[in-house]
């Protein structure tokens, strides 16, 4: 094998010209790569929308929501399909696996489309085509609200539509959209008094209105050798042509609607959804960034785009607020890692030189800095991203970055203060160690290969912790072999130790402990086993009293509350709640603004949330406070609050969170009668309800609201010439309004309805006085031999014949009752089957699993009939399949680390006696969590796994160094004692750095638990490795102690 070491000496100027290319590229890949607060997670789901007009819940469930989701669930790659049939409505979302690959997704969303086009023609012709929208998952990291104070909605309208074509424009803009915009619309009341008194029939207007502002083709006419397109003007250019238009069938007396009409501009009612920023009228305009764009670059450029439109173009009154900004919480949450990273590295350096001298110091610290700055250079070269997961993998690293380097200059010290020949001592270390050095640096980096192929949203979002520590650790290898002997031969001269050449310099009380406690435990061996399985078995019984949980909340000066009231409620009571809660939190001091959405999510401006199902009776606001303290200190008070002054509806303080679940603890049963789901669903409602641990407890069940039926008289209506469809258009008029066409004014479009009053000019209050006329009037039933006979002999003439077919008639005369029933609004379903939910959440200062574990015992013992199943939902699940997929591939993990142990060592009985080190983490893990409080989640089982990576790593180090001094003839027991002091530096240096380079991180929420991990388990793993290896080797190789 070449002697690397050796080697660069040779070409130590091609040497110093690569570290200058990694020092100058890493801080040119500082600069230039993309920059984002947390890595980018691709949101793999698919909403398919089906409206079905006139359908009750049920009738959209059976008619087309399973149809779709039959053809949807034969596509394949579909993890779950989630769906809610409402009145007039289908919502299907469909969830592929995380296994699928994100360059697969469009694949599957194109077979979606074909599936749900397959199933079109099964669908009621009433029903509208489905539309699958796959950018559900889109995130919109820029969200601003656009107020215009003493501006209308039409005028505000077209600012945000000015807006929205300069953005698009800027480079590394995906899409811009606008929320909150209001439906136009010119409504024509008929006037039922003034119908009656000028003898207009309803179905006269709407044969006026139905032909006219339509698009007819007139054809070509050639003049010449030009050929004309011919056009006959039809089109309302202004609402005044509406009010002076003819009606059809009243010309000689020049009826014009207006005469029996108003006609006035308004707007479409319900509000479906609509935006308020501190209680002014707003739209929300959402930015999407492209994938590979620099959302701090590009927040950058948007908001320079916005100074200058608000400078030119917008007048005064008009302006634009931040709701969600990610560049600036890129630019924090970077600055803050930025810094946390700085300070590790200033942390390690200083360590090392005060432990290990001044100019060893700097040499490793030279090594650390050229290493980390490499890595930038690779990442930004292979579309890498700076964002808190890379940055922090950093920081982790820290002590493993230096690891190498510290046993190649321990090495390289002892060999000169021995009285090698300077060349000699500079290349024997990396001549020794160079393959267990690689060894080593490949198990640790093996440690993390079960994140990186962990395709879940867990294993995705911290996949760079892997990328990350592979590059820079095996660079850090590199430069150890390289740079570093080429940096001690400019630096280190130590005077020689006198004495024999082989003397080692092992003085000083730590190593005389050191020795101490190893004879001690070569002398009794067994009771030191014993004790290390004590403290195993204790750590065991530790484990079920830490906190436990998946992944913290994001540290935001900003949080959202959902609302939500059972369906049936209009948006009049969602705004009116709302503008109540708003004016409550405003008045409390440590809240500065609050953005009110009404009917929907605005959109997902934030990866870490969840987004809620459009409604009528929905709506949230985003609360920002003045820091993030703040809000912690005040949620629960604001949570107690909101839902004592509105107990009946859902209220739901919310902070963001990675694991974007609507409710953190869910219980799903699932099973095909409605009814029997109700019971389980109420039987699990009752033991949420006893325990202390949950609070918030809601269903996804909606309470069944009252539906008004019209008994439709057939053989009465059919005598007056009416239809069914009649009756409902007749209803929908009353009501609603019929939309007759669209009206455009430029860019506006405006749908014309046609509604009708009463005799007051009032809606229609009592229904059976609603007038029922034919909207297609037909002659079937009324040309009867009787009328014609009256026809012939004069009783009746044409005016009362043609009064007969387009008058109106009362809805009682065709109607035999009309009565109230009650309906389900909504039928949810999971995977094709019936399902009901039962959710809560934990009570503040409790776990979520330890919440759930309080209610999961009885739960679980609820009587299941056949053909029912209980599954749960939320953080459960995604946690169980966070952890699935980790511990999947985990067993691949320890073979390639076996594998490598016995490459390096040719023995089976070594890797048996390293890895017998591992389970010893778990003791520093447990007890520093206990002790500090920190909950044991995902990051947490993250940093123990790489905890065995560093272990091991030592663990290598040290039993390399037993089988070299074995090999050179010392006595076995000297050569465990002499090892061990040997590698006590090394490894406690390496152990030490590690350790307290983590120390930035132990205040951040994200890898707090993380740090405190492996700070604890490293500490006393170091112990261990130290103590532990000498002591099993004397057992498995059977060395006698010495006899004396």
């Amino acid at each position: 094998m070449i002697d690397i070491s050796k080697w660069s000496f040779s070409n130590r100027n091609l040497i110093y010209f690569l570290i200058a290319v990694l020092l100058a590229g890493g801080i040119f890949g500082c600069y230039q790569m993309s920059k984002l607060e947390d890595p980018e997670i691709k949101v793999k789901l698919a909403m398919v929308v089906t409206t079905y007009p006139g359908a009750s819940a049920h009738q959209v469930e059976l008619e087309v929501t399973d149809p779709l989701e039959k053809q949807i669930r034969s596509m394949g790659n579909v993890n779950s399909i989630e769906s809610y049939s409402f009145n007039d409505l289908s919502l299907i979302q469909v969830e592929l696996t995380t296994t699928t690959q994100n360059e697969e997704v469009e694949q599957c969303w194109d077979k979606l489309r074909r599936r749900v086009n397959n199933a079109t023609a099964s669908l009621p012709s009433r029903a509208s085509t489905p539309i699958v929208k796959d950018d559900f998952g889109d995130v919109y990291g820029l969200f601003y609200a656009l107020t215009g104070d003493g501006f209308s909605d039409r005028e505000l309208a077209d600012y945000a539509e000015l807006v929205k074509r300069n953005v698009n424009e800027l480079e590394g803009i995906e899409r811009v959209e606008i929320y909150g915009k209001r439906p136009e619309c010119i409504e024509i009341s008929l006037l039922q008094d003034r119908m009656a008194n000028l003898g207009v029939k309803p179905a006269e207007v709407l044969a006026t209105l139905n032909g006219h502002n339509s698009t007819n083709y007139s054809g070509y006419f050639d003049n010449g050798e030009q050929r004309v397109r011919l056009n006959v003007s039809d089109k309302f250019t202004a609402v005044e042509e509406i009010r002076n238009m003819l009606i059809q069938g009243h010309d000689e007396d020049q009826l014009r609607i207006s005469d029996i009409a108003k006609v006035e501009k308004t707007y479409a009612s319900p509000v479906r959804n609509a935006l308020l920023r501190d209680g002014e009228q707003a739209l929300g305009i959402l930015i999407a960034a492209s994938s590979s764009a620099d959302i701090v670059k590009v927040g950058a450029e948007v908001e320079h785009k916005l100074a200058e439109l608000k400078a030119d173009r917008f007048p005064a009154g008009i302006d634009y607020h931040k709701v969600f900004f990610q560049s600036d919480r890129v630019k924090d949450s970077l600055g803050t890692f930025v810094i946390n990273l700085i300070e590790s590295v200033a942390i390690v350096v200083f360590i090392l030189m005060l432990t290990m001298g001044f100019k060893s110091g700097l040499i490793i610290g030279v090594s650390l800095v050229v290493t980390v700055l490499g890595t930038f250079l690779f990442l930004q070269s292979f579309d890498g991203t700076m964002q808190r997961v890379s940055l922090g993998a950093f920081i982790l690293a820290m002590g493993m970055l230096v690891d190498n380097a510290i046993v190649i200059v321990d090495g390289i010290l002892v060999d000169l203060k021995n009285g090698k020949p300077r060349m000699e001592a500079l290349t024997a270390i990396g001549r020794q160690t160079a393959m267990p050095l690689l060894g080593a640096t490949l198990i640790a980096i093996i440690a993390f290969l079960p994140i990186f192929m962990s395709p879940d949203t867990a294993g995705v979002y911290t996949r760079d912790l892997f990328i990350v520590l592979a590059v820079s650790l095996l660079l850090s290898w590199i430069l150890a072999l390289t740079h570093v002997p080429l940096m001690a031969n400019r630096k280190l001269h130590p005077a020689v130790t006198t004495g024999t050449a082989n003397a080692q310099p092992y003085e000083g009380k730590t190593y005389a402990l050191l020795r101490k406690a190893l004879r001690f435990g070569l002398s009794h061996r067994w009771s030191f086993v014993s004790l290390m399985i004590g403290l195993l078995l204790l750590a065991g019984v530790g484990y079920r009293f830490m906190r436990q949980g998946f992944f913290p909340d994001m540290v935001y000066d900003q949080l959202y509350i959902e609302y939500k009231l059972p369906e049936g409620n209009n948006s009049t009571r969602v705004e009116k709640d709302l503008r109540e809660m708003a004016a409550y939190l405003q008045s409390r001091p440590e809240i500065t603004h609050i953005t009110t959405s009404i009917g929907g999510t605005p959109g997902r401006y934030n990866l870490v949330r969840s987004v809620a199902n459009p409604s009528l009776a929905y709506g949230e606001l985003i609360v920002d406070f003045t820091s993030p303290k703040e809000l912690v200190n005040n949620l629960d008070e604001i949570q107690a609050e909101l839902s004592t002054r509105f107990p009946d509806a859902y209220v739901k303080v919310k902070r963001y969170n990675l694991m974007f679940k609507k409710y953190p603890i869910e219980a799903q049963f699932t099973g095909p009668d409605p009814a029997v789901l109700h019971q389980l669903a109420d039987s699990a409602k009752a033991i949420m309800e006893r325990s202390p641990y949950v609070q918030l407890i809601t269903t996804d069940y909606e309470p069944q609201v009252p539906m008004l039926n019209i008994d439709y008289d057939q053989p009465a209506a059919r005598a007056l010439g009416l239809s069914r469809s009649d009756v409902s258009m007749s209803l929908l008029a009353a009501n609603g309004g019929i939309p007759v066409g669209t009206f455009y004014e430029g860019i506006h479009a405006n749908t014309i309805c046609v509604k009708c009053l009463d005799e007051k000019g009032e809606p229609i209050n009592n229904l059976a006085n609603t007038q029922v006329f034919s909207t297609l009037p037909q002659l079937n039933g009324l040309l009867t031999e009787e009328t014609l006979l009256q026809l012939k002999s004069g009783n009746i003439d044409k005016d009362e014949l043609i009064d007969r077919v387009m008058g109106s008639t009362p809805l009682r005369q065709i109607s035999r009752s009309i009565d109230v029933r009650w309906e389900d609004p909504v039928i949810p379903r999971y995977n094709g089957q019936r399902s009901q939910r039962v959710q809560c959440s934990p009570v503040s200062g409790v776990e979520t699993e330890a919440a759930r574990q309080s209610i999961a015992k009885e739960i679980e013992q609820i009587p299941l009939p056949k053909g029912y199943n209980l599954e749960w939902q939320g953080e459960k699940k995604a946690s169980d399949q966070s952890m699935k997929y980790l511990f999947k591939n985990f067993p691949l993990a320890i073979i390639l680390m076996i594998a490598i142990l016995i490459m390096l060592f040719k023995d089976y009985r070594k890797p048996i006696i390293i890895f017998s080190c591992i389970p010893m983490v778990i003791v520093g893990v447990v007890a520093v969590m206990l002790l500090t409080g920190k909950t044991f989640n995902f990051v947490a089982i993250v940093g123990t796994l790489g905890l065995i990576g560093m272990l091991l790593k030592n663990g290598i180090v040290l039993m390399d160094e037993i089988t070299l001094q074995l090999r050179q003839g010392v006595e076995p027991i000297t050569a465990l004692i002499n090892s061990a002091q040997s590698r006590l530096r090394p490894v406690s240096m390496a152990a030490l750095t590690t350790i307290l380079g983590m120390i930035p991180l132990l205040p951040d929420a994200m890898f707090g638990s993380m740090a405190a991990a492996i700070m604890g388990g490293l500490t006393f793993g170091t112990v261990v490795t130290l103590l532990f290896i000498p002591i099993l080797y004397a057992l498995f190789f059977h060395i006698k102690n010495e006899t004396k």
